[in-house]
């Protein structure tokens, strides 16, 4: 799910330094109005990282092929990059003043960070012009980039971020079923790894995975959805309250039982599959963005014993359990200095990378899709989607902390449950990210 890569100083600075945000931007209104349509000849520049193992990355070089048959007269820089180099690009440009006439952006407080510091423009005269288009989507796909009632993008799909994908072979071979309370999971933790089997595969070395995938939900279970709002708000709820910090003690004391793999810390996302590809460790944890690579890599053995689940309660907990934690996916945004002609460009790519169409293409591709009414092509998609899907259906989702946070409160979280595992006090950790409430 994924991640915030600038800080309202940052942002700051930007409005300070910047006299010109777009390489292709001329002075406009910030309003999201497309004008009136027209075939003269429009470029843009457009930066994603939807490219390399990406989950999205193959949907879009099909789709961005097609739009480009279908409005020959926008002609489209398009820079694609990974994530991490992306975000990276993406600060520094930011700082410099050149952000691109239309780019990638994460929902909720990042799309907050830049909505309000304008640097983006809204898309509300799209939506309200194209009401079918509009009323086709989940209501997250929309609201994770409403900021005080001005829409910025709609989600390309949907991110869940903490699926539970076990090894039911595994489970069999020692009598165990899948855990249902927090109990059962340490007992499953203590039965696997006696018998030598990772009982969860974790990679962790970007830091963000645990949180993510792992922790969102833990502390969820614990404290339940609207403490996180009360904590950000400042009503009466604190980061140092003990069932925050139960949660992160949780996380020190399933790392303590052997729960992870030793290198977790060293090793990424994409490594640590392979342990449970190769029939290794029972469980991980990991978002939808896995399905591309577990449906193309997992062993015939495994497809056949591979079930999903969600995080066990806890008990005593004030969260729903059978929540999963999730998010809408990242979507395109209009820079706030692009010309009107340039916004109008942008609107038809928006809709084009998110209509009905490119819904079912989305499931085609095991892409989670923010639309209500797609249906599946039992030929076209593979049963693992199909499992999600159906799972997705039947777990709400809740807030994943990165999506809530700051880039500071992310930064706080992300190293702090790294150095938790390896013995930091949980309430330091809980003191330093309160301290970041400001």
């Amino acid at each position: 799910m994924k991640k915030r890569i600038i800080s309202m100083a940052l942002i700051l600075g930007i409005l300070v330094s910047a006299s010109g945000c777009s390489s292709n931007s001329s002075k406009s209104s910030d309003s999201s109005s497309t004008g009136t349509t027209t075939n003269k000849p429009v470029k843009i520049s457009l930066w994603h990282s939807f490219v390399g193992a990406d989950q999205r990355a193959k949907f879009m070089e099909e789709r961005m092929a097609a739009f480009k048959v279908k409005y020959p007269n926008i002609e489209i820089d398009e820079q694609k990059m990974p994530k991490d180099q992306y975000q990276t690009k993406l600060k520094t440009q930011a700082a410099a003043g050149s952000l691109p006439d239309a780019f990638l952006l994460w929902p909720n407080s990042m799309t907050k960070e830049f909505a309000k510091s304008n640097l983006i423009a809204p898309i509300n005269d799209l939506l309200s012009k194209n009401a079918e288009w509009k009323d086709g989507f989940i209501p997250r796909a929309l609201d994770e980039f409403t900021v005080e009632g001005k829409t910025y993008s709609a989600g390309l799909g949907v991110s869940v971020t903490s699926m539970v994908f076990y090894n039911k072979a595994l489970f069999d071979k020692y009598n165990l079923t899948f855990p249902k309370t927090y109990e059962d999971l340490k007992e499953v933790v203590k039965v696997f790894a006696k018998n030598g089997i990772i009982p969860i595969a974790l990679g962790n070395k970007a830091k963000w995975p645990m949180q993510s995938t792992i922790f969102s939900l833990m502390a969820n279970r614990e404290t339940g959805s609207e403490w996180l709002d009360n904590v950000l708000a400042k009503k009466g709820a604190s980061f140092t309250d003990p069932q925050f910090v139960s949660s992160l003690t949780k996380v020190q004391e399933l790392t303590k039982l052997g729960a992870f793999n030793k290198d977790y810390n060293s090793i990424d996302e994409v490594q640590m599959r392979d342990y449970f590809y190769k029939g290794q460790a029972a469980m991980t944890i990991d978002g939808s963005w896995i399905l591309p690579d577990m449906i193309a890599k997992a062993t015939p053995d495994l497809k056949k014993n591979l079930e999903i689940g969600v995080l066990p309660a806890v008990t005593g907990g004030k969260g729903d359990a059978n929540t999963m934690s999730g998010v809408s996916s990242t979507g395109i945004v209009m820079n706030a200095k692009a010309t009107p002609e340039q916004k109008e460009a942008i609107g038809k790519l928006i809709m084009f990378l998110t209509d009905k169409d490119a819904q079912q293409q989305y499931a085609n591709y095991s892409i989670p899709v923010s639309y209500k009414n797609v249906t599946l092509d039992a030929s076209k998609v593979d049963p693992i989607y199909s499992k999600v899907n159906d799972l997705i259906k039947n777990h709400p989702l809740v807030t994943v902390y990165d999506s809530a946070l700051n880039s500071e409160q992310t930064d706080i979280i992300n190293n702090g449950l790294q150095g938790i595992m390896v013995g930091e006090k949980p309430e330091n950790v809980a003191k330093q990210l309160q301290a970041a409430v400001k």
